[in-house]
């Protein structure tokens, strides 16, 4: 009887095991279907001057996309090419920056401009496949979302093949069910972007361009969900090019690092550039920003919640070779 009931247990154990492999297996590469964005049929000196300004300053995509050569020459300040490469080893896998230069089998060169449009705003690859919510872009204006596909258009082309994400268990696992669906903006994006030194720029540039929630809040490593208080800080994010270093981002909340800085302070801090060395923070690019735009970011900051949460120092361990 006691053998009979074992055995009866097994079975079931190995069909619900195998009803849950197929049903992982069945949704791993959904396909959706998502607006395509309008795009202006051409692009001028202003709208690539713009373009280059969101995609280089503001959205630091030299951070990610940037050639993980050349990660030396970045933190200098110099522009790389935005060819890809850089790996990030997380619990749900292994994933990789693809190429955003307009090389034809290798980078975006063969993919419709609506549809690089398509993939910033509303998460979906030109597959139709849904991508992983690492790069929120949803909330760029639709002046700045055409202006970014017509700057990555005008860069020289780079020939870079970029291996396909792996995934883990818990990432097959993540993917078929938390990060199931694309994600797209929250709200209609407006179609002009803010401009001064306003409340409304700062919250635009720190929300949908800068992104600056993206690291100063806590998120859950293994789906990368934000669950911290907005821009509190986060504890112990793991530094991809060296392990067993982590690092801290600070609480910038005005009951954290601006408790003690006005916006003149601020606004230097910012100007001076990285203090401690490699920090991830693109110093290189922020520091570049337009004044009314840095001004703009402390003007919402200081409107943001109140935090007085503590992470501790902004580095555990140190680099290794």
């Amino acid at each position: 009887m006691i053998r009979k009931l074992l055995l009866g247990l097994a079975l079931v154990f190995v069909v619900a095991l195998g009803a849950a492999a197929f049903y992982l297996a069945s949704r791993q590469n959904l396909r959706f279907d998502a607006p395509y964005p309008l795009l202006p049929a051409g692009a001028d000196s202003a709208q690539l001057a713009r373009g280059r300004y969101v995609v280089l300053e503001l959205a630091s995509c030299g951070s990610c996309h940037g050639d993980p050569r050349l990660a030396e020459a970045y933190r200098r300040g110099e522009e790389v090419p935005l060819s890809g490469g850089r790996s990030w080893a997380i619990p749900p896998g292994t994933f990789y920056a693809p190429n955003l230069t307009p090389d034809r089998e290798t980078g975006i060169g063969a993919i419709p401009d609506s549809a690089i449009a398509r993939a910033l705003r509303y998460g979906v690859g030109h597959d139709g496949r849904a991508l992983m919510p690492f790069m929120v872009m949803q909330g760029l204006s639709d002046e700045d979302l055409a202006a970014a596909v017509a700057y990555l258009r005008v860069q020289p082309p780079v020939r870079n093949p970029i291996p396909a994400h792996r995934f883990s268990l818990l990432g097959m696992v993540v993917k078929a069910t938390v990060l199931a669906s694309p994600v797209g903006p929250n709200t209609p994006p407006p179609a002009v972007s803010p401009r001064g030194a306003t409340v409304e720029n700062g919250r635009y540039l720190v929300e949908a361009v800068v992104r600056c929630g993206g690291c100063h809040t806590q998120r859950d490593q293994r789906n990368g969900a934000l669950i911290g208080a907005p821009l509190a800080g986060a504890r112990g994010v793991e530094d991809s090019e060296s392990p067993g270093r982590s690092w801290s981002p600070p609480n910038i909340t005005s009951g954290g690092r601006l408790a003690s800085m006005d916006e003149g302070a601020f606004l230097s801090r910012m100007r001076a550039g990285r203090a401690i060395p490699d920090s991830p923070m693109p110093w290189q690019a922020y520091e570049r920003m337009d004044e009314d735009d840095l001004r703009a970011v402390y003007r919402y900051l200081v409107t943001v919640p109140a935090s007085s949460q503590d992470v501790g120092p902004p580095v555990f361990g140190t680099r290794q070779p």
